[in-house]
């Protein structure tokens, strides 16, 4: 579904990512681990082709999307749920979840509000329905932004620490709500900092440090037994639940 090939990517003088190489099968939940800074979310950010990438090939359904095409074709089926929320501010919970689908996928708004209200309702946020999103705490908006991924049925789900302005009681509930998205055969690629939540939901757990992909393995093998001195010394600072 994803194929990455020695992919950089630099502001100016600084690389932070150094001939990245990886794959992520269809149906495949990855999770990329990793110190801040390590070029994690940079790396997804090229994948949604929110920052381009100065070398490299990012093959995406069997498309170059780092070719020319139809860049609004193809972010129509991958979901991007940021850790800065991005929800539009001048628009209430439910019109932030049903524009993308009236726009974009041409549903009629009675279709949309239907399957807003039925993912407001995953992410225990239906009753906020008509609040205007600045009211909002930022556990809430993100909670907002999550559902409003789920109601475009995306091909690919793209999540940049979905659980970071979370509070501490709602993690699990949303993370229910990801695990059961993982079950369904979504293809999802996964920046976090909840190591017991890569280790029971990813497919594939990728450790990066310094803009390079330092060692990739089923999470068993990643987090019992890893190979590379660099991920061993980061595991060690982690408490796996």
């Amino acid at each position: 579904m994803i194929e990455i090939k020695n992919l950089s990517k630099s502001f100016g003088q600084q690389e932070v990512l150094h001939d990245i190489s990886m794959n992520v099968s269809e149906g495949e939940v990855v999770a990329l681990i990793g110190a801040s800074g390590s070029g994690k979310s940079t790396l997804l950010r090229c994948v949604n082709l929110l920052e381009t990438p100065n070398s490299g090939k990012i093959i995406v359904d069997e498309v170059d999307i780092t070719a020319s095409f139809n860049i609004d074709e193809y972010r129509a089926k991958v979901g991007m749920i940021f850790q800065s929320f991005n929800l539009f501010p001048h628009l209430n919970v439910l019109k932030n979840c049903t524009l993308a689908q009236i726009k974009v996928l041409k549903r009629s708004v009675k279709e949309a509000e239907a399957i807003a209200l039925e993912n407001l309702k995953k992410v225990g946020m239906l009753d906020f329905a008509q609040m205007n999103v600045t009211k909002l705490s930022g556990g809430q908006k993100q909670r907002v932004a999550i559902a409003r991924a789920l109601c475009m049925n995306p091909k690919i789900l793209l999540l940049d620490e979905p659980t970071s302005a979370l509070d501490p009681e709602l993690v699990g509930e949303v993370l229910d709500v990801i695990k059961a998205l993982a079950q369904s055969g979504l293809t999802m690629l996964i920046v976090t900092h909840e190591m017991s939540f890569a280790k029971d939901v990813a497919d594939k757990v990728v450790f990066m440090d310094q803009g390079v992909v330092v060692e990739a393995a089923h999470p068993s093998i990643l987090f019992n037994n890893p190979t590379q001195e660099r991920t061993k010394a980061f595991l060690s600072r982690i408490v796996l639940g």
